[in-house]
Formats: C-alpha cells, sequence, structure tokens
C-alpha cells in the first residue's frame, strides 16, 4: 500500500507541479522580474584581516541564471512540493476514512484541498503577507518560526474539527488563536525604501498584484493536489 501511495502522490505531483509552474509563469513571475528591476545592488562587505590588508567581497547567495535554468529550478521545485503535500493528504484522508468514517471521493478531495491551502497559505498569509523584491522584512529565523507555528496550529485546529468529538472539538479555537497571541514578527519598516518616489508607488502596485497573483495560484495549485489525490486514491490505492 505505500509504494501505490507514493506512486499515487508522484504523479499527481507532476500534474499540479506542472500547473502551479503554468500559472505561476502567467501571473507571478512577470510581477516578481518587474520588481526585480526596482532592486538596489548592497555594496561589498570589506573585512579587514589580521595581515592589514582589507578585502572586498560580496556575500550575495546562489541562484539560477534568468531562462530556462531558472524556470527548470521553479518547476522541479514546485513537483517536489507537491509530492510532499500529496502523501500528507493521503495520509490525512486515510486517517479520516478509518478513524471518523469520511467517505474518500474526489468532491471531499476538494475540501481536503481547500483544508491545505488554508493551513500552508492562508493562514500564514495573513500574518506574513506575501513579498516582492526590494520590500523590507522581518528577520528571516523569525519569518520561519512563526510560519511553521501558523501551520502547524492550523492543521491542529482541522484535525480537532475532523478528529475529536463534541465539545472538544472546542480546541480548534485554541489553536486558531495561538499564533495571533504569538504575533508575527515585523520589519523595523515597513514598505519599501527605494529612493525613488515613483519607483516606490510602482512597487506597492506590484505588491498589490502579487498577493492576489500568489492567492490564486497557490488556491488553483491546492484544489488540484485534493481533488487529484483523492481521486487517484480511490482508483489506484488498496487498503
Amino acid at each position: 500500500m505505500f509504494r501505490s501511495m507514493v506512486l499515487t502522490a508522484l504523479g499527481v505531483a507532476l500534474v499540479a507541479g506542472l500547473v502551479l509552474s503554468a500559472v505561476q509563469a502567467l501571473h507571478v513571475s512577470p510581477i516578481i522580474y518587474a520588481a526585480e528591476v526596482f532592486e538596489i545592488a548592497a555594496p561589498d562587505v570589506v573585512e579587514a584581516h589580521n595581515d592589514g590588508h582589507s578585502h572586498a567581497h560580496n556575500d550575495e547567495a546562489w541562484s539560477p541564471a534568468d531562462g530556462m535554468e531558472r524556470i527548470g529550478y521553479t518547476v522541479l521545485s514546485n513537483v517536489l512540493s507537491a509530492f510532499g503535500f500529496a502523501m500528507i493528504l493521503l495520509a490525512a484522508m486515510f486517517m479520516a476514512r478509518d478513524k471518523a468514517q469520511l467517505n474518500i471521493s474526489w468532491l471531499a478531495g476538494l475540501g481536503w484541498g481547500l483544508a491545505g491551502y488554508l493551513t500552508f497559505f492562508v493562514v500564514p498569509a495573513l500574518g506574513l503577507s506575501p513579498e516582492i523584491p526590494s520590500m523590507e522584512a522581518a528577520v528571516l529565523e523569525g519569518r520561519q518560526a512563526w510560519w511553521v507555528l501558523a501551520v502547524v496550529a492550523t492543521g491542529l485546529a482541522i484535525a480537532s474539527l475532523v478528529f475529536l468529538p463534541g465539545m472538544a472539538k472546542l480546541a480548534a479555537v485554541v489553536f486558531v488563536a495561538a499564533p495571533w497571541v504569538v504575533g508575527a514578527p515585523q520589519p523595523e519598516v515597513h514598505g519599501f525604501l527605494h529612493p525613488d518616489a515613483q519607483a516606490v508607488a510602482t512597487l506597492e502596485g506590484l505588491q498589490s498584484q502579487f498577493i492576489y497573483a500568489t492567492a490564486l495560484a497557490n488556491g488553483l495549485f491546492w484544489l488540484t493536489i485534493g481533488g487529484l489525490t483523492a481521486y487517484a486514491a480511490t482508483r489506484f490505492i488498496k487498503a
């Protein structure tokens, strides 16, 4: 059964990953490329060594080259992410079937996809808005920690509603509230620090478009994963 789950998840991941990549290419990537035009290069870091000489170097992280290499890495990342999410949904669906007698169907799969969308995108995005290049952001470690908290808390809230009996379902309220009690980390300065006011106005417009575009892309991604995962589970996985 585990082998069937892995093969099913791979098939779903290929389709969902390509769907997400196509939507990103049409609606998300153009916004990122437009924002990158306004990025201001950081000055090289000058480091003084014990020998009395100063050496300039740039600590910019590696990134794929523009063009096919960048597109290829994006598609690969989307497919791998979709595979992991499909495995999570398969495990959740079978657990819900065995523990809560919830049937597996493509329509129920759309519901699971919506749950994944809320867990991994909507709730975290309410605290940490999707960001375009040149936008000021809080410290990376703080954002990562809060994102994990938001995802885990939302997932536990949904699991509480599905699996816990009666009044115990109220535990979902506690889980939903947890990320907001902690609070998402915020940057010292919000918005953009570009010295050109016209550039800032353009970036603010791009940021608004980016939020809607990423919401659309992730929504289609999760509905595709949910529906296909449930459909494939009923066809190819035998208990």
